[in-house]
């Protein structure tokens, strides 16, 4: 029996921020323009009619990108939530006050530390020159060097450890983005590990990427107290990575994205042939697994390692030449997967 599918609560609150103020003041029946009221009256009820729908914005923004956080799919219920965040991204005057609310008491919000990722999703999107003409009085409307900024501000503590560890300014805003906190690597789990392999080629194309600096760095972005245990940060990494597909896009990779193909590539060798038998077993067979999941869904192809070619008698992985050997003797069928 298939396992069900947990469903995602999300709370009505968050369908608060595809509002705009003038929505939020009449559900809220907020009184800030009309007969009757004076020059000195309006404006003092438009402040205040601004902070709480600024208040009230960054609360729901800080339980919604950590729920986009943590489910990365495009179910209709986050495609609404993401509109929601989408709306508040675009509106440069709430985004101003959000920093303000945010640099005052950041402890209150810490979700917000996984928005910069999506603003950035959402600049590069609206940066593409074939976007629908209807969507481009949006991409108007985003003020990007602020929105940047902002971005830079909530991953001021992130963009120093990756600095630290010795990237530059660029690198380090790439990698404090797409990964600013562990956590992503056990909640959302798969997607964050391929997100961050996508990152990883998207800097390799202007510049050289330290696969080794990458993988000692990313475990320990959240600090010494709450740092990842490198050993499953690197079985969650490489298990991902192998399962990369195959496909002519590498034919257009430049030489840094290509030595950074390579470098992925044996690295992930050295690594699973450095793990115990046992283990290694384990994340072969779950790399079969998911192998047969995708043929289900006919969505099945050549990944980007062929492990066959490594169970030969010249192999210099001799553990991984072993349970290869293995788990063919013991399914035929499985060396479709393993090819």
């Amino acid at each position: 029996m298939a396992k069900e599918k947990k469903k995602i609560k999300i709370p009505e609150s968050i369908y608060e921020l595809r509002w705009d103020m003038k929505k939020y003041a009449k559900k809220n029946s907020l009184r800030y323009k009309g007969k009757g009221m004076k020059k000195k009256e309006r404006k003092e009820a438009e402040r205040k009619l601004f902070r709480a729908y600024a208040m009230s914005t960054i609360k729901n923004l800080n339980k919604a990108v950590k729920i986009l956080s943590e489910n990365p799919v495009d179910s209709k219920k986050m495609i609404k939530v993401r509109k929601g965040v989408d709306n508040i991204i675009s509106n440069a005057e709430i985004m101003k006050r959000i920093a303000k609310y945010y640099n005052k008491n950041r402890k209150e919000y810490p979700n917000l530390i996984y928005l910069p990722y999506m603003i950035t999703n959402t600049l590069r999107y609206y940066s593409h020159e074939g976007i629908p003409e209807e969507e481009k009085a949006e991409a108007n409307r985003l003020d990007k060097i602020a929105l940047l900024t902002f971005c830079e501000k909530i991953l001021k503590k992130q963009i120093k450890h990756y600095r630290d560890a010795g990237f530059n300014d660029n690198v380090a805003f790439e990698l404090a983005n797409v990964i600013p906190t562990t956590k992503l690597l056990t909640n959302g789990g798969r997607q964050w590990y391929k997100n961050l392999l996508r990152k990883l080629y998207d800097v390799a194309e202007f510049e050289n990427i330290d696969l080794t600096l990458v993988l000692s760095s990313v475990p320990k972005v959240a600090g010494k107290k709450n740092k990842m245990k490198k050993s499953e940060f690197l079985n969650g990494f490489f298990s991902e990575f192998i399962l990369t597909k195959s496909s002519n896009k590498s034919l257009t990779y430049n030489d840094t994205q290509k030595e950074l193909h390579e470098n992925l590539i044996d690295a992930s060798l050295v690594y699973l042939d450095s793990l115990r038998e046992k283990e290694l077993r384990e994340i072969m067979k779950t790399y079969i697994k998911r192998r047969k999941t995708a043929e289900s869904y006919k969505n099945d192809t050549k990944r980007v390692l062929k492990f066959t070619d490594h169970a030969n008698s010249n192999s210099k992985y001799t553990k991984l030449k072993t349970v290869v050997q293995d788990l063919i003797s013991a399914n035929s069928n499985n060396e479709i997967y393993l090819s």
